[in-house]
């Protein structure tokens, strides 16, 4: 019998934010224990199939630290999705960068990762979504590449792909791609380079030829409120894709090696743009986007095992509590005991 026991900390105390909680938890992958942090939304029943987000945190960052950046708690709160946090090994992922940070099975522990929360928190496998900045962008591009499991939309922020990545990529599906970068960064070029890779025009050239779209994308303006930032934002979108898949860019004048209306010290380098808070703008991009009917579902779903009701242990039907031991009943007809320590 299975028991998992998480440990809640509370956001007030330990990353400023007085509303918000969040759950740390780990798994074994390849025999080495692997940390993250996930929210459920207050509405969530334990059994509801919820869109589930992975956020990727970038070079030398953590799991907790993009978690407090971003805040995509207060998103996944009002929007009822799950986000989860992992931690990358030595706070790198192994996205086969031009410049080696990591030789861990970052792809298999993600897939990993994304299995445990079908099975275990019953997220729609149909509707799961990769985001990553800078390091973790270029493992979010990775996995659209490699991966047998479909993610429906990935969006990254200051991170594209590398040369083995982009010379060897040959995905399985065509997901819907948000990407976000500055024409400043000092740290990922726009334009590429030796260390990091191919430049953002390749990347999207890769992915609409893919994704077969129209070969010129077309140009929305955006606001540019903040007339001290000194950059400004600009949409490029590309038009008939393939049904199942989406193009956008948002080109990001004069901005740096940051997340767009993020204004903190810790969260990259150069010029922040404050014209639009990006990780809203990012799901607002995912939202609704499912993988199609093709994939095949059976293998996302881990044998198909979802949770079909949760009781207590005197057999009663209940729902998701924490700092309660509960049954979990799953479509296998397996059983299972666990509980969430607040």
């Amino acid at each position: 019998m299975k028991l998992l026991c998480s440990i809640l900390f509370i956001a007030g105390v330990l990353f400023g934010n007085e509303s918000q909680a969040q759950v740390l938890d780990q798994m074994s992958h390849n025999g080495i224990t692997r940390e993250f942090y996930y929210y459920t939304p207050s509405t969530w029943n334990g059994t509801d199939h919820l869109p589930l987000l992975i956020v990727l945190h970038g070079l030398t960052q953590t799991g907790a630290g993009v978690m407090t950046i971003t805040d995509f708690n207060a998103i996944a709160e009002a929007n009822n999705f799950i986000v989860v946090y992992p931690d990358g090994i030595n706070n790198a992922w192994n996205a086969n960068m031009n410049v080696s940070v990591s030789q861990e099975d970052d792809l298999g522990f993600i897939e990993q990762l994304a299995t445990h929360f079908q099975t275990d928190f019953s997220t729609n496998p149909l509707r799961q979504y990769l985001c990553g900045f800078s390091n973790g962008g270029f493992m979010s591009h990775k996995i659209a590449c490699e991966s047998s499991m479909c993610f429906a939309g990935i969006a990254t922020v200051s991170g594209g792909m590398s040369d083995t990545v982009y010379q060897n990529c040959n995905p399985s599906y065509a997901p819907n791609i948000l990407h976000i970068h500055g024409t400043a960064d000092a740290v990922v070029p726009y334009l590429g380079s030796i260390t990091t890779g191919v430049s953002v025009d390749d990347m999207l050239e890769f992915w609409q030829n893919h994704l077969t779209c129209d070969l010129t994308p077309t140009f929305n303006a955006m606001p540019n409120p903040n007339l001290l930032d000194l950059s400004h934002p600009e949409r490029y979108t590309y038009t008939n894709c393939t049904p199942q898949g989406q193009l956008e860019l948002i080109k990001v004048v004069g901005g740096g090696h940051q997340w767009p209306g993020i204004s903190t010290l810790v969260g990259g380098v150069g010029t922040i743009n404050m014209d639009f808070y990006s990780p809203q703008e990012i799901w607002d991009f995912l939202d609704g986007r499912e993988c199609p009917d093709t994939a095949d579902v059976t293998d996302l779903e881990h044998d198909a095992k979802t949770v079909i009701a949760i009781y207590d242990l005197l057999g009663r039907e209940t729902i998701f509590k924490p700092n309660t031991p509960l049954l979990y009943q799953y479509s296998d007809g397996s059983v299972e005991k666990k509980m969430t320590l607040e």
